[in-house]
């Protein structure tokens, strides 16, 4: 026998927001191929989707369903709601045979049986620690916010390189680890995927985070808290409803197993990763909770289309007025900066250690990148006036100095000659000797211009076969001092990705952005069958007659309205041939008659 009936039934009847979540809380393998209520009821009761339901059921609704209808009897209404929700019952809270041998399955391969299953073991004894001062959260909060602002420039300047598995690659994470002195970059990665600040596209994790990257601190914040409470699993979070700034996590996490006993080893994976992002982000500190985490928590566990999460006043520091350029090329940052601000010392410094105040460095190589970048030597000493209390000191100045009379010696342009297609000139002629014989340049295939060309007679540039934009990025690539001209692209253009791939009009979405839109289009399908009337009869027959299911029919023949109990046989010329077992006859109804089926056993 088959619960698809039942279970159809039941979705059939469910409304909007009902069946919403229930297409949110199952695992649909093939969401494209279900069409109406009869195609979602057969893919909920497959096997792997009724274990993933199974697995993250509390103690207490798995004895309900592992006790048949003696168990329900004892349920409570808000338990048989729940269950219902799951589609793991079916319309009358109907025991579906599915559901029962996949709960079977489960309790064997995990070795219990279902006597031992009813012993429900005693809550662990919790040793509550001492009280916690939660007032530090905000300097784990203002260490990630800066953290993923640096890793979102980051990744606008160099799109990550994604791995088979769809991660980020250790390469780029141990490179970024490296240049922005930062711990577990991965987790960073891992907090902006899950806020949707950085996307796949195609082999590439790109940024998605100007408009966060454009706001300040408490509101930078608050978006990456959320994302971190989502990536807790939603039933340890269910258990936290009550809890208070200063309440601890441990112990809901020690009990876990205990009110979860099929909960599989990546669920538990799940959690200790989540908990240990929860402690960076300052939603927990020292396994307490902060007043602000807790609000974070609350918005998390609120039904869907409530209004956004408001944050009481965080009470972070004020924005620094300034920061502190020493002799050293060091800077020093003495608290948070604006969004505005922090943009302009990220175009010439790099981190070396991010917190609540922080220190970054000038060097050589990152005023090199602002020149390549397009930036000019007046740009830079205006940034650094608007910023630094301290002034320009002398050593940056001269770097400056020098990187400007460096920096666009090398000019490339397009060039219409039959010797090429891009010019090379140099201001200076030991760049050029130099680039002549760099390997790294080997594949421009740089040629001397013939003497006797009128164009190239008296600066002797360097010609390639190649587009000047190619030549242009190759020798930015090799870290010379090189600029367009002539129409080509600038530094900074050539060096950033193609746009397709990396603007939000036009990148791919996320595999959560798609997810979403399938479960979005199976619920308008669902619900448009539904609307049309009862799920295609001769569909549900069929499979009445296969598991000899017993079937309440209502009738409509000539304005008479007639209810039959009965047990399909067979099915032809449009016809079924059925037995009614109260009245010892056997019926022949027209399908076109048939109103609507019920299964009842």
């Amino acid at each position: 026998m088959s619960g698809t009936l039942a279970l159809s039934s039941l979705v059939a009847s469910l409304d909007r927001a009902e069946l919403s979540e229930l297409v949110r809380s199952r695992r649909i393998a093939a969401p494209a191929s279900v069409k109406d209520s009869l195609d979602l009821a057969a893919e909920l009761l497959k096997p792997e989707s009724l274990t993933q339901a199974l697995t993250l059921l509390p103690r207490e609704e798995l004895l309900l369903l592992a006790s048949g209808n003696t168990g329900l009897a004892q349920g409570t209404a808000q338990a048989h709601a729940r269950l219902r929700s799951l589609g793991l019952l079916g319309t009358n809270d109907a025991i579906l045979p599915e559901v029962t041998e996949a709960l079977t399955a489960l309790l064997s391969s995990r070795g219990v049986s279902l006597e031992e299953f009813h012993e429900s073991p005693a809550p662990a004894p919790v040793v509550e620690p001492d009280p916690a001062d939660t007032s530090s959260w905000f300097a784990a909060a203002l260490t990630i916010t800066g953290q993923a602002a640096w890793v979102l420039r980051d990744m606008e300047r160099s799109p990550a390189k994604l791995n088979r598995n769809g991660d980020v690659a250790s390469a780029w994470l141990r490179n970024a680890e490296e240049r922005l002195a930062i711990d577990a970059a991965d987790e960073v990665v891992e907090l902006l995927r899950a806020a949707d600040l950085v996307t796949p596209a195609e082999n590439w994790c790109v940024s998605q985070g100007a408009e966060w990257l454009a706001s300040e601190g408490a509101e930078r914040w608050a978006e990456l808290a959320l994302a971190a409470v989502s990536l807790m699993p939603v039933q340890l979070r269910e258990q936290l409803a009550s809890a208070a700034p200063g309440s601890s996590l441990g112990p809901v996490i020690t009990d876990f197993p205990r009110r979860y006993p099929l909960a599989t080893e990546p669920t538990f994976t799940s959690i200790e990763r989540a908990a240990g992002l929860w402690e960076r982000v300052g939603i927990t500190v020292s396994g307490r909770f902060s007043e602000a985490g807790i609000t974070a928590i609350e918005h998390s566990l609120a039904p869907a289309g409530s209004p956004p999460a408001v944050f009481p006043d965080l009470g972070l520091p004020e924005p620094a007025t300034g920061i502190y350029i020493q002799p050293d090329l060091s800077v020093v940052v003495p608290g948070p900066l604006t969004a505005r601000d922090e943009a302009a010392i990220s175009a010439i410094a790099l981190p070396e250690q991010l917190g609540v105040a922080s220190t970054l460095r000038i060097s050589e190589a990152t005023l090199s990148e602002a020149f390549h970048r397009g930036m000019r030597g007046d740009e830079i000493r205006s940034l650094i006036g608007g910023l630094a209390l301290t002034g320009i000191p002398q050593p940056v100045e001269y770097l400056i100095t020098t990187l400007s009379e460096r920096a666009g010696s090398i000019v490339v342009s397009p060039f219409f000659g039959e010797h090429g297609r891009a010019k090379i000139d140099f201001a200076r002629p030991e760049l050029r000797s130099t680039v002549l014989v760099d390997r790294r340049l080997a594949h421009l295939q740089l040629q001397e211009a013939p003497a006797s060309d009128p164009a190239t007679r008296d600066s002797r540039p360097l010609l390639s076969r190649l587009r000047a934009d190619h030549v242009l990025a190759a020798l930015l690539d090799a870290r010379y001092p090189a600029r367009g001209g002539g129409g080509i692209l600038t530094p900074a253009d050539t060096r950033q990705p193609e746009p397709e791939a990396h603007t939000p009009e036009s990148a791919p979405a996320s595999p959560a952005t798609r997810a979403l839109a399938a479960s979005e289009a199976l619920i308008e399908r669902v619900l448009e069958s539904a609307s049309d009337g009862p799920t295609d009869i001769s569909r549900q027959v069929t499979l009445a007659i296969r598991d000899r299911t017993r079937l309440q029919v209502t009738v409509e023949i000539r304005g008479e309205v007639r209810s039959f109990t009965i047990v399909p046989v067979s099915l032809a010329a449009g016809r079924m041939r059925a037995l009614d077992e109260a009245a010892g006859v056997e019926r022949t109804l027209p399908l076109d008659a048939i109103t609507e089926v019920v299964q009842i056993g």
